[in-house]
């Protein structure tokens, strides 16, 4: 099963670097990683904070398995408060590391957002951008309490960095337009004032 894997995630990280970082192309990376690995669910999550400036994270992309519930337009995922919901994945997460485990492993209130959505057990990588926490990409396995190998977590992580640089390269893009847009303006004045 990892070399499937590895040979998705080598197509994966072609695929977000060269068609960008676009919904149709997370959920299609998202959905290879996922049935290579055989997991039930895939997802990314993105950081927010409140106007009084507690930290959030809303579910923005998945993908499931047939044998799972989606969960993309679940009201409960979206602006989440990792201090009442996730208090514990905060310190791993945001130092670089992963959160792996069985539901029953994790505290309230953790253990009732996994179990509510018939998880069996999970790996939850973190997504850096720019030495920034940004968010989260996350693997559901919702038949079995799998232990999650090693060579599993290596594929993971790798599709956590895949899914930072196609956002690294987003950001660039669009700043890149910004540049284009404001020296197109200071062109066109340029112009205007010597006619």
């Amino acid at each position: 099963m990892a070399s499937q894997a590895y040979d998705a995630l080598m197509d994966v990280s072609r695929l977000l670097l060269d068609k960008g970082f676009e919904p149709g192309n997370v959920a299609e990376a998202l959905g290879q990683v996922g049935a290579a690995l055989d997991v039930d669910r895939v997802y990314v999550f993105e950081n927010s904070k409140d106007v009084g400036g507690k930290l959030l994270c809303s579910q923005r992309y998945e993908w499931t398995a047939a044998s799972a519930s989606a969960q993309l337009d679940n009201p409960v995922l979206q602006n989440v408060s990792y201090e009442e919901a996730l208090p514990s994945w905060v310190q791993p997460l945001s130092s670089g590391q992963v959160v792996k485990g069985r539901p029953r492993e994790f505290t309230s209130p953790v253990r009732e957002v996994l179990e509510s959505q018939d998880i069996r057990s999970l790996l939850v990588c973190p997504i850096t951008v720019g030495g920034e926490w940004w968010g989260f990409v996350g693997f559901d396995d919702c038949r079995t309490e799998r232990a999650w190998p090693e060579a599993e977590s290596s594929v993971l992580q790798a599709l956590s960095n895949a899914l930072a640089g196609s956002l690294r390269h987003a950001r660039l893009r669009s700043a890149l337009t910004g540049v284009q847009a404001q020296l197109r303006a200071i062109i066109d004045r340029c112009a205007s004032t010597t006619s």
